[in-house]
Formats: structure tokens, C-alpha cells, sequence
């Protein structure tokens, strides 16, 4: 038996590690694409006398740095908790997709589909990386095992 559950903790830690790397490769892509859109394709769009582009560029980056170093040790919380703000950034890249003409419509479309696989990633890698943790077995599982163990006269 504890031949398979290795063998069923290997094949999950392989397919985290794989969610992993496409979360964190779409991640700097997003960022590199903000920092396209702030910087050199369209600096003055969201300037403001009182906003200078590097602001802006802060305002939507540092929120995603944030998970960094969650999504780097593997945390499945934070992948589920990242999953929660990237569905903020969706809409605004899809508003930027459909309302911005031109330039910025076409990178609006490039930031949502990094969001859609970004997303995707993050969280398939909170499933695996919660069935890890709890040795292969998923928390709806447990419960129902609880269950059966806690009161077996209810049958």
C-alpha cells in the first residue's frame, strides 16, 4: 500500500511542479506585459498630474508580488487566495481588451489570455499541491470518512 501512495504522491507532486512553472513563467510574462503597457507602449494613457507611470505600473505589480513567495514554497492557500485577485486583474484586462482601441486593445487581449493560463495554473497547482498535503486524499473525502467513523449507528 505504501508502494501506490507513493507512486500516487509522486505522479501529484509531478503535475504541481509542472502547474508551478506555467504559474510562474505566466506571472512574469503578466509582468513584463504591464510593464510594456506602462512604460513603453502607452505611458500616457493612465497618467494623471498626480499618477506618474512607474505609480501605476506599482499599483498593478506589487499586488502580484505579493504571492511570490507563496507561490515559490509551494503554499496551496496562497495559490487559491492568488486565484481570488487574478479574477480582478481579468476584468480589468478584459475591459482593456474590448474598450481601448488599437495597441492597447491588442496587449488587453495578450494580458487576459496570461491571466486566463496564469489562473488555470494557479489553480490546478491549489488542488495538487492540497492533495499533497494531505497525502492524497481530498479534503470531501475526509469528511465523508469522518463521518462513517464518528457515528456508526446512523446506518
Amino acid at each position: 500500500m505504501n508502494d501506490t501512495l507513493e507512486n500516487t504522491l509522486d505522479h501529484l507532486r509531478r503535475k504541481a511542479t509542472r502547474c508551478k512553472h506555467t504559474s510562474v513563467a505566466s506571472l512574469i510574462v503578466l509582468i513584463a506585459l504591464y510593464a510594456a503597457q506602462f512604460i513603453w507602449i502607452a505611458p500616457d494613457a493612465h497618467l494623471t498630474d498626480n499618477s506618474p507611470q512607474w505609480f501605476m505600473l506599482a499599483i498593478y505589480v506589487i499586488p502580484l508580488l505579493l504571492f511570490a513567495p507563496g507561490i515559490l514554497t509551494e503554499q496551496a492557500r496562497t495559490y487559491a487566495w492568488f486565484c481570488f485577485i487574478l479574477m480582478l486583474y481579468f476584468c480589468d484586462t478584459v475591459i482593456t481588451a474590448f474598450a481601448v482601441p488599437h495597441t492597447l486593445g491588442y496587449l488587453g487581449i495578450a494580458e487576459s489570455l496570461t491571466v486566463v493560463v496564469l489562473f488555470s495554473a494557479a489553480m490546478y497547482a491549489a488542488k495538487w499541491y492540497g492533495l499533497i498535503a494531505n497525502n492524497g486524499v481530498s479534503n470531501r473525502k475526509k469528511k465523508n470518512n469522518d463521518k462513517d467513523t464518528k457515528d456508526p449507528a446512523a446506518k
